[in-house]
Order: structure tokens, then C-alpha cells, then sequence
């Protein structure tokens, strides 16, 4: 997740500087850029360029401000707002599919605030089926319909879910018995439906890219992608591959790690690496001198996730493996 935080007075400021600061920490959080002040021209240039605008300001002031730039559900980022005193955080818009709501939370733990979320789903304990799409990276055919099926769970009517045996983890993972009703599909494709209603969730390509120092152990490999997807609580069975640089691709530890853990592994020509260009790529001076090349396992991971992929866990070490996940546009 790429974050703004936008302040106006100096105690904003201040605490906009360590919320930076503790979310830097996070390896799901991509990046965050700091901004002061001038909250409408800043916040009219960056609003479709981030996931998330975090306004450490009066909730009117963020309203009159964004009032112009909403489009959709789809398009939306998260808005959040913050007291000056750090007191409350309202997730204010795209709480769902934008992850507003989850990245309340986050922030709260982080400085002992209080959440404050209005979503109807989320306060009756119901798992809306633009959560589902968010939690498992799926895409929505038509973003329309996310209310007439999110109604019906609200009414306590059952919604029936039609689910490939490749994604029986998400039957299992998820206490949704209560309100879905699970049917065999034979598609990939996700269908959750309230009877006059049907929603068609497609699975986005989730790629997994590693580095490593040489003659790296296979469960120290295994060990990095399970360490990844627990932050990212996302079994094993949603990956759809791993990657790494064709300099790796006789590393006998990746490539026995890739057979344990049931994954295809794609080898991405150096070429390909030293030519691709990304803004959220972190360069490594190490991977430079040996290689030439910006980084191995998070330009691995969007190469073979596709163009225009975005990076959703940025790179990270363990125990001389570096990790990356990257997930498709579509």
C-alpha cells in the first residue's frame, strides 16, 4: 500500500511524522510521502497516485477537499482522518475494497487510538464480498452489485458461493458458513450469488519473487515465503508462482523449495531486469555491484506478475533470502 499523510498544524505534524515512521516498519506498506499544509492542491495532485490519503485534520476539511475527486468504488483510494491528538481515526471512505478499515486498525494499534468504522457489514460481523475480493485479490466484474449481495447478508438472507477446489481455502480459512452457502465450480472464476443477483470474482495473479546468497537451503527458502504470507495472511494455495533472476535459476535451495511448497517457479532473463523500470523498486547497492542490475526479487515478482503489477509486500530478508510479492492489474 502506497500512503500520503497530509497535516496543517504542527502537532499534526508531528504525529504524521511518527505514524511514518511505525508504518515504514511494515513490509505491506510501500511507501509513505509526507505533505503539509496547501491540503487542497496537495491533496487534488496526489489523490489517484496513492491507496491511501491519511488527513491529520478536521473531517469537514477532507470532505470539501475530496468532494470533486471521488469516482467509484473501484477507483477510490482509502481516506483516513486523524485528531491532531491522535485520539480517533475514521475510516471515511473505500473502508472495503480500498482498505480503509483494515489500515484504521493497523494505525490504531500502532498509537493507541481508537478505530472508528461505520461500515454496516463490518459492525454486524458479517464478511462483505468486496472483503472477500480484498482479503484474496480478486477481482469484481461489476462493482455495481457489491450492494444488492452485501444487503442480503445484512439481512441474514443466505448467499451462495460457488468455489473451485483450488480455492477450498477460502471455505476453510473463513468463518462464512454462517452466511454462505458453499456449491461446487468448475471455473477459476469466484461466484457469490444472493438469487437474483450474481457476482463474478476473478483471481489475480499473486507472485512471489526471492533472492538469495549462494548455496542457500532449501527450508531457509520455505521458511521465507511462509514468514511472507503469515503477514500477509494468505495461504500458500492462493500463490500462482515463484520468480527469480536467471543469475539463481541453478540455486538448487529455490528451486527444491519451489517443488515443496507445490509452486511453478519463473526464471526472469537478466535482460529484462536491467531494463525494467518501477518507482517502488528498492535498489540495492550489493545487487548493483554484483549483478548491475536495481534489486532480484521485487522486479522478479512484478515482471512475472505482469505490467502495470504493483508490489504488495516490499522487499524483505530472512535469514539470507529476500522476499517480495507482487499482484496482477487484473
Amino acid at each position: 500500500m502506497k500512503i500520503a499523510i497530509i497535516s496543517i498544524t504542527q502537532n499534526g505534524k508531528s504525529l504524521a511524522m511518527d505514524i511514518s515512521s511505525a508504518l515504514k516498519e511494515d513490509p505491506t506498506v510501500i511507501k509513505v510521502d509526507l505533505f503539509h499544509k496547501n491540503v487542497k492542491q496537495n491533496i487534488k495532485s496526489i489523490f489517484h497516485s496513492y491507496n491511501c490519503i491519511i488527513g491529520i485534520m478536521a473531517t469537514g476539511i477532507m470532505i470539501r477537499n475530496i468532494c470533486s475527486l471521488i469516482k467509484n468504488k473501484k477507483d477510490d483510494p482509502a481516506v483516513l482522518i486523524i485528531d491532531e491528538k491522535g485520539q480517533h481515526i475514521i475510516s471515511l471512505l473505500s473502508g472495503h475494497l480500498g482498505g480503509g478499515n483494515e489500515l484504521s486498525n493497523k494505525i490504531a494499534n500502532l498509537i493507541h487510538s481508537e478505530s472508528v468504522i461505520t461500515t454496516a457489514t463490518d459492525l454486524n460481523n458479517k464478511l462483505g464480498v468486496d472483503c472477500l475480493a480484498k482479503k484474496y485479490y480478486l477481482k469484481i466484474d461489476d462493482i455495481s452489485k457489491v450492494k444488492n449481495i452485501n444487503s442480503a447478508l445484512l439481512n441474514n438472507q443466505m448467499v451462495q458461493i460457488a468455489i473451485n477446489s483450488k480455492y477450498k481455502f477460502i471455505w476453510e480459512d473463513l468463518d462464512i458458513k454462517k452466511s454462505y452457502d458453499k456449491i461446487k465450480n468448475k471455473s477459476d472464476d469466484i461466484t457469490v450469488s444472493n438469487g437474483s443477483v450474481t457476482i463474478h470474482l476473478k483471481p489475480k495473479k499473486i507472485v512471489v519473487g526471492l533472492g538469495s546468497r549462494k548455496n542457500i537451503e532449501t527450508n531457509s527458502v520455505v521458511d521465507a515465503v511462509k514468514s511472507a504470507l503469515k503477514i500477509l495472511n494468505l495461504p500458500i494455495e492462493r500463490i500462482d508462482l515463484l520468480a527469480t533472476g536467471d543469475m539463481k535459476e541453478k540455486e538448487i535451495g529455490i528451486i527444491n523449495a519451489a517443488e515443496e511448497l507445490g509452486l511453478p517457479l519463473e526464471i526472469v532473463p537478466t535482460k529484462l531486469i536491467k531494463d525494467f523500470k518501477n518507482d517502488d523498486i528498492t535498489y540495492s547497492d550489493f545487487v548493483i555491484e554484483k549483478f548491475g542490475l536495481p534489486g532480484i526479487c521485487e522486479p522478479s515478482s512484478l515482471i512475472a506478475a505482469g505490467e502495470d503489477s504493483n508490489l504488495i509486500f516490499k522487499k524483505t530478508p530472512y535469514n539470507g533470502v529476500t522476499v517480495a510479492v507482487a499482484v496482477s492489474k487484473n
